[in-house]
């Protein structure tokens, strides 16, 4: 325990004797300079001191040389206190004041002390300014005239104390191996500070480089982005033309042109994947679009069963085929790729799969032939999605073509007898049933005329069968339903079934006669039909990493909720949120980090929100959060939650290493909405300063914007 005692106190004694962090680069170089000739100077006058002690008799060198130590103690404490400047002016004025004294008093104007007063106007000017070094050298001209004065009308009081000459060359040697210690410290220091110089100047011209370098990438991120735009814009068009037009045909003729003028390239175009006799698989062109002044190859022969290994595209099958653009410049493809495209004009061109189910149908091309381009990742999402959207518009109407097949097979069935078919009475006894009845419901059809039809319905289905043979009259004697009816070897399967009325010369019924048609697979099929219809439309409203609102979608949200606030006068509250420092987590720990970290996030909104709120990924590591009918207080007590609760759930790296996420976020909130207080567009303004404030603040905060 003493052991460790004795070194606590060692590192605390040398902590105290350390020079103060004053929190700036260049204050703290200077601060380490006069904290070395502070401890330089305290040696160096305690060496003096017993050197007086030695060979000078007298207090009153001693006394000064007390006075010197008291001194330096005082500036160092001052110093240790980060009062930079005012330790280095007591030190120098202080000491000056007493060599002035030594000067004035004893040794007069050939001591050694005006070798000290040179130093400290050295001292002075380096430490201080050049300035105050200029008032210390008129002070010393003026206070050695003073001393001339005296020397000459033998005035110097203590005169009978000045130091003999051995004491006067010891002196003076001593302040000369000071002015050495100086230099070499003051030298060291300005070296250093010209190397610093040296460098920020260095760092500047990199950092205005860097500027130059982001701000053309900001341009040209900011032009991407307004492409990516009129692309999804583009896309929410496109699935309602594939998915709700007529013609198949027609709407794929309509979207390539809305892609084309999208993405602002000459020619958009589709090919169709197909084998030929002997195996080989080839692609023929189906569909053209072209901008105006450029050739359209839509009638070219040989873009007709265009074989991909002959050809020497066989890159691009193999690309295709896992799903995998193909992009760039066509100077860099290869030969056997660049020679074909290069004479149809083409300089850049970019080609997105297109998949039916998981079977590779094709794929979309968007070629530049006037000038060469660089596609942007969010422009390759984007179209993937396009191509996506397209093949899912093909699958449709190949399922609508087999429905139709089903049904002609169905009709010929029915006539041929083999759908399900009985006649009954109305009150459920059963006349006739054929075989395909029976054999569905696993009945002896030597017993037809002991059974009932209420038997094969289902249990909650006796009533409503009643209803529909209700409901049938001479007028209208067809009711057509649909059952969930257990088959005999008992599987559910849906059946629509059509009963239709025979009715005697009085209008009286007395038959029914029912046809059964299975349409389980029909009805999965519409119905997987509709889930993929639904799931294509989110897909072109979500952010594709964190699976939240993209930015179009978040803000028809917030419109909407701003016009139901307006209408309703109620409050609405906007929180926009930065995920600090993710530059500095992607570069550390890569960019699949970053994407957790966001995806995290996402997650943490997803599950600790309203189910009323709504929230969004508004771009790159910002996010939107809509609050319908939260006031200010109550905005910023869901702001808070979030950022604590984000903290908390930290990222793990490995068994011990872990990051923990920080964001910011700024409040704003509209009350009582009407047209004369403002518009959406301000109110998301104001979140935004909150945000920035927040930031400015030291980011991990919540600010509001009143």
């Amino acid at each position: 325990m003493a052991s460790k005692s004795r070194r606590f106190s060692l590192a605390s004694l040398r902590a105290n004797f350390e020079p103060p962090d004053l929190g700036r680069v260049d204050l703290n170089r200077r601060a380490r300079l006069l904290h070395t000739i502070l401890i330089f100077l305290l040696g160096f006058t305690f060496i003096l001191g017993f050197i007086y002690w030695l060979l000078v008799p007298g207090w009153l060198g001693r006394f000064f040389i007390f006075l010197a130590i008291g001194i330096e103690l005082l500036s160092l404490f001052i110093l240790k206190s980060g009062r930079l400047y005012r330790a280095g002016a007591i030190l120098v004025y202080m000491l000056w004041v007493v060599l002035m004294l030594i000067v004035l008093l004893s040794d007069g104007i050939r001591g050694p002390a005006v070798l000290g007063h040179v130093l400290l106007i050295l001292m002075g000017g380096l430490l201080i300014s050049t300035r105050f070094a200029a008032v210390l050298t008129a002070l010393t001209l003026l206070g050695n005239y003073a001393a001339l004065l005296l020397e000459l009308n033998d005035g110097l009081i203590y005169a009978n104390q000045q130091l003999t000459l051995p004491a006067t060359w010891t002196f003076q040697s001593a302040f000369f191996l000071l002015a050495l210690g100086l230099v070499v410290m003051l030298g060291r220091s300005i070296r250093e500070s010209l190397d610093v110089a040296l460098d920020n100047a260095q760092g500047l011209k990199e950092h205005v480089a860097e500027l130059r370098l982001a701000q053309a990438q900001l341009e040209m991120s900011d032009r991407n982005l307004r492409r990516r735009e009129a692309i999804l814009d583009t896309l929410r068009i496109t699935s309602e033309k594939l998915f709700r037009g007529r013609s198949l045909g027609d709407s794929i003729q309509e979207v390539l042109k809305d892609l084309g003028e999208a993405t602002d390239v000459d020619r958009v175009y589709i090919f169709e994947n197909h084998v030929s006799e002997t195996g080989d698989l080839l692609a023929s062109q189906r569909y053209e679009w072209v901008a105006k002044g450029v050739e359209a190859q839509i009638d070219n022969p040989e873009l007709q069963s265009f074989s991909y290994a002959q050809a020497g595209f066989s890159r691009w099958g193999n690309l295709l085929r896992k799903n995998e653009i193909v992009k760039g410049r066509v100077k860099e493809f290869p030969s056997s790729e660049h020679d074909l495209l290069s004479s149809r004009g083409i300089l850049s061109i970019l080609v997105v799969p297109i998949f039916v189910g998981d079977e590779w149908w094709g794929f979309m091309g968007f070629d530049e032939t006037q000038k060469e381009r660089e596609w942007s990742p969010a422009e390759e999402d984007a179209l993937l999605g396009a191509g996506g959207l397209l093949g899912g518009a093909i699958e449709r109407r190949r399922a609508e073509q087999a429905l139709n097949r089903s049904e002609a097979r169905y009709l010929a069935i029915l006539q041929d007898q083999f759908d399900m078919i009985c006649r009954y009475h109305p009150d459920g006894r059963l006349i006739f049933a054929n075989e395909a009845y029976t054999r569905f419901f696993g009945m002896d059809p030597s017993k037809i005329q002991e059974m009932n039809v209420w038997s094969q319905v289902p249990k909650d289905g006796a009533e409503a069968l009643k209803a529909k043979i209700a409901s049938l009259t001479p007028s209208q004697p067809v009711a057509i339903s649909q059952s969930y009816n257990t088959r005999a070897d008992d599987e559910p399967r849906w059946i629509e079934w059509t009963e239709r009325g025979v009715f005697d010369e009085q209008g009286q019924l007395f038959e029914i006669q029912s046809v059964g048609r299975d349409i389980h697979e029909e009805v999965l099929l519409r119905k997987q039909l509709e889930e993929n219809l639904i799931q294509m439309e989110n897909q072109a409203m979500s952010d594709p990493l964190t699976g939240l609102l993209n930015r179009r979608a978040i803000m028809e949200h917030a419109e909407a909720e701003w016009q139901r606030a307006q209408r309703e006068r109620r409050p609405l509250s906007l929180v926009v949120m930065d995920v600090d420092r993710l530059k500095e987590i992607n570069d550390t720990f890569g960019h699949l980090v970053g994407d957790r970290a966001l995806t995290q996030l996402a997650d943490l909104m997803r599950t600790g929100m309203r189910r009323y709120d709504w929230v969004g990924r508004w771009g790159g590591d910002e996010f939107l959060l809509v609050l319908p009918g939260t006031g200010l207080q109550k905005a910023r007590d869901v702001a808070e939650r979030l950022r604590v609760r984000f903290k908390q759930n930290k990222i793990q790296l490995k068994a011990d290493q872990e990051i923990e996420l920080h964001v910011s976020l700024g409040v704003a909130s509209q009350a009582n909405i009407d047209q004369a207080s403002g518009t959406l567009q301000n109110l998301l303004a104001r979140a935004d300063q909150a945000l920035y404030k927040a930031k400015q603040a030291g980011r991990d905060k919540v600010e509001v914007k009143e």
